[in-house]
């Protein structure tokens, strides 16, 4: 057996296999190292007269998982991968890929050009890209048509999600399946030899297959996709790109793939949805040192929506729970709350009937704060009152173990002064989840003024267990992501009483991009409910119609869809009308301000929507409640709606650029005051 080792590619002669192994820790990405090493075990073992089939493997945890991020933004060197695959599939020697753990973008494109595919039966491939704004750029969307078929092609690529291999069975993907335990690099050998001591080894081009004929509507295909993609201008490319696909040769079908590839790579969106990458991936990183505890047991207080949903996240991740309530009744509700989150879980095939009934053996259930006294953890989710919060922390400091953490759900309230009433105030910091927490995938971790380092490390932690995005914040009124949101409902209902109709609003916020309209969402969870937690508060003198439109609405007993009106009304199954009502009672409270009322274009609601955020953000990161600018747009992304393609606040702030943003908000500054409009610090967006 001969070595010889070409940067991280190793080419291996056995017998009369040649191998090619890629060992490129962690996960094997296509890094111009690895790239030209596939290439030249292929000129080597190519012309070797000894070599009879030539397999791809890689060492590590997975097989080839897609592009080297060390090289994202960098200018691409040769060999480019479309190169790569071509000189594997051209090859006049067999070539083999070996699959295992994620084969994913790249990845899979070097698999989909090897003439022989075999895998591991836990192997997972799939072609992302467009979650990247991108489309696969390396034949991914002409050979995987030939291979599983123009319908399920289409799905996978503008999807952009995994796929098990044994999903893929049917489809002729996968020459030879191993079961999860083999020794897959043995199993691959024995299975090449076999085809090959059998005669039945030969070079099957995938690029020289047709595509099959389809009776896809593609129009209908293609409003569909565009429909899901809710803007996102890729997985409509990848549609259009496929579709060429089945009138042209491979290399012609390559060469539209290349040019859809270059100009989305150049495009904004995909910048942005790279940006979010990148941002999400910093975001868990801290200045904590300390080695965070184990926390195995849970204790949840509150029963309620919130306090069942951390509960059912909690459950989900393999915690003990202890749940809290004053009541029997109240326990009683708030079990089937998690029974009812669990079992959609179940319907979603997301869970096993197995696995639900040992979610369900894990949670115990007291009115007793003593049934605590084993918690590594506790979480208080009770309603927004400070006296009250205050008495239960009081409680938990007298049950607990010392080493015990004591974390707040609050959105809004001074985590120093719940803090006060603890003998050791190191030990309690927030960890305000956000709803339905079992779903939500944001996880504010807020550092009180005496947090210790071991509290915050230990929630940064659990928060990864639960597969949250964590973000570590400082206290202030709503830490990061609420006070960003108070200043924007702000503008939202000063637009409201300056003359935009509630319609107009949410549609011009949805088309632009969000996930849904801010008044349709403060409906959705309660106007009330935030004016309780702003009523805490001094209402400012400096901005008298600051929030007025839904202290109105509450006034007037419109406190959302539970009460069948808000800012819309609500019919017996829950779909929402506009109402002349609401707009009334806005144009009444308008003209007792003396707000002259107006018309708005969609383009300045937007504007000052997001005007507002970009303004708050910077506050926040000049006063240190966030650790880094881009965790602004991580809070937004994922606690918010915010759309993923638009890249966050401060990115939109990045793309303005600094001089267009100043001038933007000094035309506020100078419309209405700048208390309202305040001067922030713009230097960053040169960064």
């Amino acid at each position: 057996m001969a070595n010889s080792e070409i940067n991280s590619v190793n080419l291996i002669e056995k017998n009369s296999l040649g191998i090619i192994e890629i060992d490129y820790a962690p996960v094997n990405a296509l890094s111009q190292g690895v790239r030209q090493g596939i290439v030249d075990g292929i000129e080597k073992f190519e012309a070797s007269g000894e070599i009879k089939a030539i397999i791809i493997r890689c060492k590590s945890r997975t097989f080839i998982a897609g592009a080297d991020i060390k090289e994202f933004g960098k200018p691409p060197t040769e060999p480019f991968l479309p190169d790569v695959v071509n000189r594997i599939e051209n090859c006049n020697t067999p070539v083999i890929a070996s699959l295992f753990g994620t084969s994913l973008g790249g990845g899979f494109e070097v698999a989909l050009a090897c003439h022989y595919r075999v895998a591991l039966e836990s192997a997972k491939v799939g072609l992302p890209e467009v979650n990247l704004g991108l489309i696969p750029g390396a034949g991914g969307t002409q050979r995987l048509p030939r291979v599983v078929g123009v319908g399920k092609a289409l799905e996978m690529v503008t999807n952009g999600k995994h796929y098990r291999v044994n999903e893929l069975s049917s489809t002729g993907l996968i020459d030879k399946l191993f079961p999860v335990d083999a020794d897959l690099d043995e199993a691959t050998e024995s299975y090449v030899e076999e085809l090959i001591s059998s005669g039945q080894l030969v070079v099957k081009r995938v690029g020289e297959k047709s595509v099959e004929t389809s009776d896809i509507d593609w129009d209908q295909e293609i409003s569909n996709i565009k429909r899901k993609a809710r803007g996102k201008d890729a997985p409509v490319v990848a549609a259009e790109v496929i579709r060429k696909s089945l009138e042209n040769s491979i290399e012609n079908g390559m060469k539209f793939e290349r040019e859809a590839f270059l100009k989305l790579r150049e495009s904004e969106q995909s910048a942005a949805l790279r940006y979010a990458f990148a941002i999400e991936r910093a975001a868990g990183k801290t200045d904590l040192t300390t080695v965070p505890l184990e926390v195995n047991n849970v204790g949840v207080i509150g029963a309620g929506n919130m306090g069942s949903g951390i509960a059912t996240a909690f459950l989900t991740s393999g915690f003990q729970v202890q749940l809290i309530e004053q009541t029997a009744e109240a326990l009683a509700a708030g079990m089937e709350r998690i029974e009812k989150n669990l079992s959609s879980n179940v319907k979603r095939g997301r869970m096993s009937q197995s696995q639900f009934e040992e979610c369900l053996s894990r949670v115990h259930i007291s009115t007793e704060y003593e049934s605590l006294s084993g918690s590594d953890l506790v979480i208080e989710a009770i309603f927004e009152n400070i006296d009250i919060k205050k008495s239960v922390f009081s409680k938990l400091d007298s049950v607990t173990r010392e080493d015990c953490i004591l974390a707040t759900n609050t959105s809004y309230l001074d985590i120093n002064e719940i803090a006060s009433v603890v003998n050791d105030p190191p030990r309690v910091i927030g960890m305000h989840f956000f709803s339905p927490a079992n779903i939500m995938k944001l996880l504010e971790v807020v550092r009180a003024e005496k947090s210790s380092e071991l509290a915050l490390a230990t929630a940064m932690s659990v928060g990864k267990k639960l597969g949250k995005m964590s973000v570590l914040v400082g206290v202030c009124f709503g830490f990061a992501g609420n006070r960003m949101y108070t200043r924007y409902g702000r503008e939202i209902q000063q637009m409201l009483l300056e003359g935009a109709s509630i319609e107009q609003i949410d549609k011009a916020m949805t088309n632009w991009g969000m996930a849904m309209g801010p008044l349709a969402v403060q409906d959705l969870s309660g106007i009330d409910i935030g004016h309780n937690a702003r009523s805490a508060q001094p209402f400012p003198e400096h901005d008298p119609g600051y929030f007025r439109a839904a202290a109105t609405m509450v006034e007037n007993g419109r406190l959302g869809r539970k009460t069948g009106m808000g800012f819309y009304r609500y019919d017996e199954e829950g779909k929402k009308y506009a109402d002349e009502a609401a707009e009334s009672l806005i144009r009444t409270k308008a003209t007792e301000l003396g707000i002259q009322l107006r018309t708005f274009e969609d383009e300045e609601i937007v504007d000052r929507a997001i005007l507002a955020l970009i303004s708050e953000g910077l506050a926040l990161f000049k006063e240190g409640i966030v650790q880094r600018i881009s965790d602004i747009d991580v809070i937004w992304l994922h606690g918010y709606g915010f759309p993923r393609h638009k890249g966050g606040p401060i990115f939109q702030a990045k793309q303005m650029g600094k001089l267009l943003v100043e001038q933007k908000l000094d035309a506020l500054r100078d419309k209405e005051s700048a208390r309202i409009w305040p001067q922030v610090e713009l230097s960053i967006l040169n960064s």
